[in-house]
């Protein structure tokens, strides 16, 4: 839907497996269930933490990175035998630098103030591991005793312009402890703290998980996905009416 970055496809229809969602995100598992697709759901057995600090390379990459290493290691459970994994991270992105998921009060205090009355970039990689046939296996050097599988990954990125809200604000709206586990230390779906002024693009990926860009991953590597309900008049998208279409020029 926005500014999608998709890796190639498979090419050809499949029929679509169950998909198992490796989240522990409670956001995540209430949006693929719009899809309409049977699907279960585990947690990827990953220290993130840890895995982030030992990331290099451009920070506007570091979802789409981290959703990959979260496929791979969900891969080894034992309930992803005959599932798609599918994986997703959110990161948002001030002045090229990831803001992470706040600490503690004052970690998050310090996020907020930050992004106060600026545009930022909200990016969620998402990545569906594709078994793969045997042949296909051994040319991607499999070793004996990994699942094997390909890794396909995308991502999205919505500009988000925060309102200039106050420092009551945001001290009342830490205390509620909402920001606490969020990426950027905000919730936009937060119906009592509305601290985003507009957005340039997909709604659900600012919540952490676009739709529209597992449904183009998924088909773009082969497999038919069930016609979603056509958006209403004057609504952009199938499954949120706050989607808008992207923005012509970069907001940032």
């Amino acid at each position: 839907m926005n500014n999608q970055r998709t890796s190639e496809g498979h090419g050809g229809s499949q029929r679509l497996p169950v998909l198992l969602l490796a989240s522990a995100s409670p956001r995540r598992r209430q949006l693929i269930a719009q899809l309409g697709l049977p699907f279960k759901v585990t947690v990827s057995p990953l220290d993130e933490e840890w895995l982030e600090a030992r990331y290099d390379g451009p920070a506007e990459e570091l979802g789409r990175w981290l959703a990959e290493r979260k496929a791979e290691a969900a891969l080894a459970l034992p309930e992803a035998a005959d599932c798609l994994v599918v994986t997703a991270d959110t990161t948002v992105i001030l002045d090229g630098i990831s803001q992470g998921k706040p600490r503690d009060a004052a970690h998050a205090r310090a996020i907020l103030r930050r992004l106060r009355g600026r545009w930022h970039q909200v990016i969620t990689g998402v990545a569906v591991a594709f078994p793969t046939r045997r042949d296909e296996a051994s040319a991607s050097g499999a070793y004996q005793g990994q699942k094997p599988a390909l890794i396909r990954s995308s991502q999205c990125v919505t500009p988000v312009l925060m309102r200039a809200y106050s420092d009551e604000e945001i001290e009342a709206y830490i205390a509620s402890g909402d920001p606490l586990d969020k990426a950027g230390a905000y919730g936009i779906q937060n119906p009592d703290f509305q601290l985003p002024e507009r957005i340039a693009g997909c709604y659900l990926n600012v919540v952490g998980f676009p739709l529209c860009t597992l449904s183009a991953l998924l088909e773009a590597n082969g497999f038919t996905l069930p016609a979603p309900v056509q958006p209403s008049a004057g609504r952009f998208c199938p499954w949120s009416e706050h989607c808008l279409p992207p923005a012509r020029k970069s907001m940032i």
